[in-house]
């Protein structure tokens, strides 16, 4: 809890609540220095594993011997089960006002294929179920939200002041769990850039009776929506 004053018209109030936190998180990977992530202090583990994954320093769990975090220290100590060549190019994203990506090429990630169908009213009830759990958010309002569903409920929800940071660790925290990620659906409360989504369904502006959709429309129109007119 924080203190801070709450300015309406010409009154200011003193108000005690929570308060979005940010720190920076340094990943070390084998002995040598990747990077450093200003991330929010919740599911630590969850984002090194998930932006590892992301970033394709690793292609799965195992590939982790040793995963040490320290908050107090703001380091993330990381041992693989072999040698690796860390990517050394960076990107300076859109996302969160430029967040750091090493790889962006879209041929390095093939195009997805799913049997998922999802009607949009399903879109809408998940939405709403992951602004319900997002606790962080309804105390302080200044932090992003993401969620992993199969369309029936939410399976992972996380939450961070960087997006792309929430989405890393909604993967990293499936990965831990041992929780699938084909054939699922990803809720965000941001917006959603490159770094985040290449070449799948991304639908946007999700209320309960409109979205719009703006790529992979085979995976989402099922029979209870009519075609589009040309």
């Amino acid at each position: 809890m924080r203190t801070y004053f709450r300015v309406r018209g010409s009154r200011a109030d003193e108000i005690a609540g929570e308060i979005v936190r940010e720190q920076p998180l340094t990943i070390w990977v084998n002995g040598e220095k990747f990077l450093t992530l200003l991330c929010s202090p919740l599911k630590l583990e969850a984002l090194v594993v998930g932006y590892l994954w992301m970033e394709k320093v690793i292609a799965s769990l195992d590939e982790i011997r040793h995963l040490e975090v320290s908050p107090v220290d703001g380091r993330a100590d990381v041992t693989l089960a072999h040698p690796v060549a860390l990517p050394t190019e960076r990107i300076l994203t859109s996302g969160c006002g430029g967040g750091i990506t090493f790889r962006i090429d879209h041929r390095l990630f093939p195009r997805l294929s799913s049997s998922l169908r999802v009607a949009p009213e399903t879109l809408s009830a998940r939405m709403k179920e992951l602004f319900a759990a997002a606790v962080h958010y309804k105390e302080s309002r200044g932090i992003h939200g993401a969620a992993l569903s199969d369309g029936e409920r939410l399976l992972v929800v996380a939450e961070d002041v960087g997006r792309h940071n929430a989405v890393d660790k909604v993967k990293g925290e499936a990965l831990l769990r041992g929780i699938p990620t084909e054939d699922r659906i990803l809720l965000s409360t941001g917006r959603v850039s490159s770094e985040m989504l290449l070449k799948v369904t991304v639908c946007g502006y999700v209320r309960p009776e409109s979205l719009n959709l703006y790529a992979g429309g085979a995976l989402l129109l099922s029979d209870g929506v009519a075609a589009p007119r040309a």
